[in-house]
């Protein structure tokens, strides 16, 4: 058998690899085998990067981490750049400060295995399985990672090579976008229907690295509202922690009254030198309008009580529902508040018309007073509304009916001095006595037979003419 020298081996060795000259050039210095063993016998690091956590050696997404993340997964990437085949791979990471092993207590070490035979000069993937903490800041890190194996063919203890893994906390964004209309200077996420709106769409970054190169764009999926002011917008940047507003103008049609909607708001921007496009909805409720006015107040007497009297208009597009109004204040008019009374529905554009009775103080003269009324109402979502009226009314008391009523005869004679009134109702009184004896006496006379021939009437009549020729 032919016995091949070491020399030629290592030759043929050196042929097929590239060392570094100055590794083995000084003298005491470690053999060409152990450098050829120490650089190129087993797994070296390649790269390493956080992803979603997909334990397979398949592609994956890359993404951002950021202080406090909390469960998150780093990749990192070896090279088989041994002689040989390897596997039966596991690899334990040793954490720098503000990460730990997830679900295993502070300083354990996080472990990855890879079950596949990994054939020379192939790449594979350890996933581990890593805690951003709290406490992890922003930037490089470095961590140790110890990586067992086994050569194809090759029995006995397990090989090992231990390196370096630098890794990048890098901050992500995280976007938020809300939208609020400001109709009436009142911020809500309700648009009134019938009328132009001022709507306000915020677009801020939560996170903890800016994004830059954004584009904003809103759309309304509805034909029923309609966007009548911008609805595209470029942003230079957007810091963390940081927001910007973009106002635009809407329509929406009544016959959405009592319905919701929504907007579509796309989100395109670069974020640590990648580009991402996120998408969001934008609940909305379209409400009805309520506008209440009341006119016509006065004071006015129906059936002999006085009445605070007016009408309430609906110059809305809706209907105010459970309506109720009172007096709140009516000072030197009235003697007490009187209670609230229910009026029902107002609807839109129909007037309602209502009357409050009350008890007018006794010393209230004719003149102007102030009153104070409050109308209390619940639009399409039963929320309460509030309108206080304050207005000034005309107060005259009105006579009482039964002195009116009175005859003209006892009114004059109520107005007559005292002593002429007794005298005249004595008189009065003394005819009517002298009258009624005398025809009494005539009676008895007629019983009598005194005037047989003639009947009552004659005897009246003939005595009252010999009474006048006296």
């Amino acid at each position: 058998m032919m016995i091949v020298n070491s020399t030629i081996i290592f030759a043929l060795l050196a042929s097929m690899v590239l060392i570094p000259v100055a590794a083995y050039a000084q003298e005491g210095g470690p053999s060409r085998e152990d450098i050829i063993s120490a650089y190129y016998s087993g797994p070296v690091y390649l790269d390493s990067y956080w992803t979603s956590g997909l334990n397979s050696s398949e592609s994956t997404t890359e993404l951002d981490v950021a202080p406090g993340d909390g469960a998150s997964t780093l990749a990192v990437v070896l090279i088989n750049r041994g002689p040989s085949d390897i596997s039966g791979i596991t690899g334990q990471l040793t954490l720098p400060s503000g990460f730990q092993a997830t679900g295993k207590p502070a300083g354990s070490l996080a472990t990855a295995t890879f079950n596949q035979i990994v054939k020379v000069g192939n790449t594979f993937t350890l996933f581990f399985d890593v805690d951003v903490l709290d406490t992890a800041s922003i930037g490089e890190h470095t961590a140790q990672l110890s990586v067992d194996y086994s050569r194809f063919f090759e029995t006995g203890v397990p090989r090992n090579a231990s390196m370096d893994v630098p890794f990048r906390v890098t901050g992500k964004a995280i976007i938020n976008v809300s939208g609020i209309s400001s109709g009436d200077g009142d911020a809500s996420n309700q648009i009134v229907a019938g009328k132009i709106e001022d709507y306000n769409i915020s677009v801020a970054n939560k996170g903890t690295a800016p994004i830059t190169n954004v584009v904003v764009t809103l759309v309304s999926p509805s034909e029923s509202v309609k966007i009548l002011g911008n609805s595209k917008w470029t942003i230079q940047s957007i810091g963390e922690d940081s927001q910007v507003d973009l106002p635009t103008r809407v329509f929406a049609a009544n016959s959405l009254i009592g319905n919701p909607a929504s907007f579509d708001v796309t989100v395109e921007y670069s974020s640590n030198g990648q580009s991402n496009t996120e998408t969001f909805t934008l609940g909305i409720y379209i409400a009805g309008e309520i506008s209440i006015r009341a006119y016509d107040l006065a004071i006015n007497y129906i059936g002999g009580t006085p009445n605070i009297v007016g009408s309430l208009l609906n110059e809305g597009n809706t209907v105010a529902l459970f309506t109720t109004i009172e007096v709140t204040g009516a000072e030197n008019l009235v003697s007490d508040l009187p209670p609230q009374q229910y009026i029902g529905d107002l609807e839109e554009n129909s007037p309602l018309p209502f009357s409050i009775p009350i008890n007018v103080n006794s010393r209230a003269g004719a003149g102007t007073y102030a009153i104070s009324l409050k109308v209390s109402y619940k639009d399409d979502l039963r929320e309460t509304h509030m309108l206080d009226v304050n207005s000034e009314v005309q107060f005259a008391p009105e006579q009482p009916a039964d002195e009116s009523s009175q005859g003209p005869d006892i009114a004059s004679i109520s107005l007559m001095p005292v002593g002429i009134g007794v005298a005249a109702a004595a008189a009065i009184a003394g005819v009517t006595v002298a009258r009624r004896r005398k025809k009494s006496a005539l009676k008895r006379t007629f019983q009598a037979g005194k005037a047989d021939d003639d009947d009552i009437e004659s005897v009246l009549d003939s005595h009252s003419s010999k009474q006048d020729r006296k």
